[in-house]
């Protein structure tokens, strides 16, 4: 009976983190209401759940706003970057779904741009995470993001799921759409953390096998 009302328990442990993502999907709501800022505000949201699955978070406020600050120059960046492919490839859609061609053409094109658009989604899902987690260029960022989207393609499609089931519910349960969009990146974060600890281990084999060549 104690150990269920000691606040360390896992049980309580686990409620804590609910209760941070529910404040953390107010405050991610908030900071991308400027739509331009939203780059920026899911950065902090995934730099404090990253850490939460470390059990390393600290105060949700005061957290979420300095990695706003710090991360705010290249997150508008390469969120302005990510809309401007993605309008691209709407426009590109569009545009074979109205222009009117041969069948067989139409096909082949619908695919195509099909094709395209689920490796610009997959790609995109990590490209805020991995800005929350390393100290990389914006090109750098958009590189690995790809190479580990394809890399870890089983990860990438289940997280993009995540998404989808989240974003059916906050569509029939609108009011809570701040709530389900940081829950996803809640659950999503700890799928993140296996790639990223992948990365880590060969980062670090990598470093010690440059330092052992010079020894």
């Amino acid at each position: 009976m104690n150990t269920l009302f000691n606040p360390e328990n896992r049980f309580w442990s686990f409620m804590n983190k609910i209760t941070d993502v529910f404040f953390l999907g107010i405050l991610w709501f908030l900071f991308s209401v400027p739509v331009v800022t939203m780059g920026a505000a899911t950065t902090s949201l995934y730099q404090f759940t990253l850490k939460q699955t470390d059990d390393e978070e600290g105060y949700v406020w005061k957290s979420f706003v300095k990695a706003f600050a710090k991360n705010f120059k290249q997150a508008t960046i390469l969120w302005l970057i990510l809309l401007a492919a993605g309008g691209f490839l709407g426009a590109d859609l569009w545009a074979c779904m109205q222009i009117a061609v041969p069948g067989g053409i139409r096909v082949v094109c619908l695919g195509v741009i099909l094709c395209l658009c689920l490796i610009y989604a997959l790609t995109a899902l990590y490209v805020f995470p991995i800005l929350s987690r390393f100290c990389l260029p914006v090109k750098t960022i958009l590189t690995h993001s790809f190479i580990m989207a394809m890399g870890n393609l089983y990860v990438s499609v289940t997280v993009l799921v995540i998404y989808v089931l989240f974003g059916v519910l906050a569509y029939y349960i609108t009011i809570l759409f701040p709530v389900f969009m940081a829950l996803a990146a809640f659950v999503s974060s700890y799928f993140f953390r296996h790639v990223f600890s992948r990365y880590w281990e060969e980062t670090a084999k990598a470093e010690q096998e440059e330092e052992d060549s010079f020894s």
